[in-house]
């Protein structure tokens, strides 16, 4: 499906860059202008088929993340707030299945990635203020470390340290 959206959009262009060439021979100007309009249409095309294309691969992956994102319905719940402070959460957890209910609280866009004992998971997508999404992990014995992985929050937000007993 994503290949014949490209295909499409690829045929639009084309068709718009043929017709801009057309309209532009019909008109009485130069060589240089027609090209530069010609340009002009095409740079702006492809600039909204890009725009298109992006908006329909992050749907796409949101739809995929939800579907499998769903815990068991064995698995103990854990709310974790994300936000412009860091992550907060409970720092001590027994083993076993974990559904991490992570809610964005802040005012901007933030991750929730949990590290440690083999395991290094986070969402696909940053979740935007004021939305929750759910994480399922099977947590072992150890020592674990939950951050924001939004590039360029690094150091600037609290990791949360989690032990597993």
């Amino acid at each position: 499906m994503y290949m014949s959206t490209i295909r499409k959009y690829f045929l639009i262009i084309v068709g718009l860059l043929a017709l801009a060439l057309v309209s532009v021979g019909a008109q009485e100007k130069s060589t240089s202008e027609k090209a530069s309009e010609a340009w002009d249409a095409t740079k702006k095309t492809t600039q909204e088929v890009g725009s298109k294309v992006a908006k329909g691969t992050r749907q796409a992956a949101n739809r995929i993340e939800a579907a499998i994102q769903k815990p068991d319905a064995d698995a103990r719940k854990v709310d974790v707030k994300v936000n412009e402070r860091g992550v907060q959460m409970p720092n001590n957890l027994s083993a076993g299945k974990t559904a991490f209910v992570v809610r964005n609280t802040g005012k901007e866009a933030h991750n929730f990635e949990i590290e440690g004992n083999a395991i290094e998971k986070s969402f696909w997508i940053s979740l935007p203020p004021n939305e929750t999404k759910t994480m399922q992990v099977e947590l072992k014995p150890g020592t674990y470390e939950a951050n924001c992985r939004v590039q360029g929050h690094e150091g600037k937000e609290a990791k949360t340290r989690l032990v597993v007993k």
